[in-house]
């Protein structure tokens, strides 16, 4: 017994080193008790199954070692520690893994890669090899009674008092990474969900015949972007931030960096603020089947005959192509829409992605019309085009923001000459992350726009504000008419 003592001791050193990389110091002993009930428990499930004591602290270890790791770079480059909804994107990962890889330093993939290869390996031999059958008893036993602790602690005590509401940076630091991965996900479980939206008893139609909805990917303003690096600035965007009183424009608050689409895409759609979904803010999308009644398209549903959600990439990514139905949007268009033409780079470029708004509506024969269309050109990772000069992942991201920006001119000429009453709405869903000339520690704004064509405004707020998500979703619809208010 002696050798499962020297491992029991290995593995919390060995933990409590590795954790301690994360939270930047050591834990205090009442801090430390969540994650030393967890680090036993991982180890008594990995006894039970291999029945080696040190390969379950080898598996143990490496779990943590690379979640801490992953943690590490996440941050370097979002700006976030890792987060228990972070796991979701594993199906991403492997279907598009050149979202990811390049940000993974080369010494990284090729631990990752010896992993997945050696692990199977000396798990073979180990099952294969002649170990003492009480092991797996051992670690029945350690996986019962640290579960049971576990259990017993959250029950009575840690489910009123530990983590109760959403501080990432303070948890991870008081707590360690493995203990908030856990306990996080635990309060996600349990968070309730909200009340259905109440029917508003107005039926006053709006005054807007067309509403668009433009959400830029990675969409931001390259003069702000690195001040190290000054770019020119946008003419569309510079030129509809100095119009009169049919245009609002401004900066988003967003709170992803690089990354997370679907925080700032929920709260455009569904109007909701981060604090009230809790836990659920970290990736919204996982529990948007049961806030339905909250989405623009559904509340729009009796105003706007035709609501068309439009995405030149693939569906599944947020589980969109089963969820946009549910919202209220009566056709969806993909990539089918397009050819390889219409490709800008990696993705479909957004001067097409324009284009092909202005022809939907050219020849729609529905009298009003909803479209919310998700762009994809100024996505990561950057490099180079043919037939453009720029080399530099910036000057890359330049040359496709300024693509964007033709989109949002494309669109404002159109709505112009239309003659119909229209809003166009345009906005930013996060910064794009390029490290060595930009951070997350900078600026997390985005710009937007609020137009309005042929109708007159309702705008209850200046030139040059800075609003939230949720906030940007609510000045949508304000927009669509005076006395105008949403079933």
């Amino acid at each position: 017994m002696s050798e499962y003592f020297i491992v029991i001791i290995s593995l919390f050193l060995f933990n409590l080193i590795i954790d301690s990389v994360n939270s930047q110091r050591f834990l205090s002993f009442s801090q430390s008790i969540p994650r030393n009930i967890l680090i036993p428990t991982a180890f008594g499930f990995f006894l039970f199954l291999m029945g080696s004591p040190w390969l379950a602290f080898a598996l143990t270890t490496l779990l943590t070692s690379l979640l801490t790791m992953a943690s590490i770079l996440k941050y370097r480059v979002l700006g976030e520690p890792l987060i228990f909804s972070d796991l979701a994107v594993a199906a991403s990962f492997l279907r598009y893994p050149r979202f990811y890889m390049d940000a993974v330093p080369k010494f990284l993939r090729v631990i990752i890669v010896s992993a997945l290869i050696c692990v199977p390996v000396i798990v073979y031999f180990v099952i294969k090899a002649d170990l003492p059958p009480y092991s797996h008893w051992v670690g029945m036993v350690i996986m019962t009674l640290s579960g049971s602790v576990l259990a017993f602690l959250w029950k009575n005590n840690w489910s009123a008092t530990l983590m109760t509401h959403p501080d990432l940076f303070s948890d991870v630091r008081n707590y360690g990474l493995i203990a908030t991965l856990f306990f996080y996900f635990l309060r996600w479980r349990r968070e309730r969900t909200p009340a259905p939206l109440e029917k508003s008893s107005s039926r006053v139609p709006p005054d807007i015949e067309l509403l668009i909805i433009i959400q830029c990917e990675s969409f931001a303003d390259p003069v702000s972007l690195s001040t190290q690096h000054p770019l020119p600035p946008l003419p569309t965007l510079t030129r509809l931030q100095k119009e009169g009183s049919n245009t609002r424009s401004g900066q988003l608050d967003v709170s992803g960096f690089g990354a997370y689409t679907m925080r700032t895409e929920y709260a455009a759609l569904f109007g909701q603020d981060e604090k009230s979904l809790g836990f659920r803010y970290f990736d919204p999308f996982l529990t948007a089947h049961s806030n339905m009644s909250y989405t623009l398209p559904n509340r729009l549903s009796s105003f706007f005959e035709e609501r068309i959600f439009l995405h030149p990439h693939d569906l599944r990514f947020y589980n969109r192509v089963q969820l946009m139905p549910q919202m209220g949007f009566t056709k969806l268009i993909s990539t089918e829409a397009f050819s390889e033409d219409d490709l800008c780079g990696s993705y479909v470029g957004d001067i097409a992605l324009g284009k092909k708004i202005s022809d939907i509506i050219e020849k729609s024969s529905q009298k009003t019309q909803m479209i919310y269309a998700v762009t994809m050109e100024n996505h990561g990772p950057w490099k180079p085009v043919d037939g453009i000069d720029p080399k530099n992942p910036l000057e890359i991201y330049d040359f496709h923001v300024r693509n964007s920006d033709i989109l949002l001119d494309i669109l404002d000429q159109k709505l112009s000459g239309l003659g119909k009453k229209a809003v166009l709405a345009f906005f930013g869903d996060h910064r794009p992350s390029i490290p060595g000339y930009n951070s997350p520690a900078g600026s997390k704004s985005t710009p937007f726009v609020i137009k309005t064509y042929h109708s007159s405004a309702d705008f209850d707020f200046p030139q040059g504000s800075h609003l939230t998500p949720a906030e940007f979703s609510e000045k949508i619809i304000r927009s669509l008419g005076k006395s105008f208010r949403p079933s």
